[in-house]
């Protein structure tokens, strides 16, 4: 049997990207990848999903299936809680 050529997928060690144009087209490229799982988490399941993200100078991105605003909307106007929910208020763990 022969050995092996390559050393498989390598861990990458997680830093901040100090170069400011690598770090957007980063942001970006992760942006778009977080927008696909997501899309495909709503074809799959049929979740409603919302997502906000800020790029550093503080440019809003969102995503929302059906909508950000009805998502957003059921989730703040939602007092009761669900069985399967993990979501908690800030500072509840």
């Amino acid at each position: 049997m022969l050995a092996k050529k390559t050393r498989g997928r390598q861990n990458i060690e997680m830093k901040n990207i100090e170069n400011e144009d690598d770090r957007m087209m980063t942001f970006s490229k992760h942006r778009s990848g977080i927008y696909k799982k997501a899309s495909e988490l709503v074809t799959l399941t049929g979740a409603e999903i919302g997502i906000v993200l800020f790029s550093l100078p503080g440019k809003p991105f969102t995503f929302g299936h059906p909508s950000l605003e009805a998502v957003a909307n059921r989730f703040l106007g939602s007092n009761q809680q669900h069985p399967n929910d993990n979501t908690h208020p800030p500072g509840e763990n």
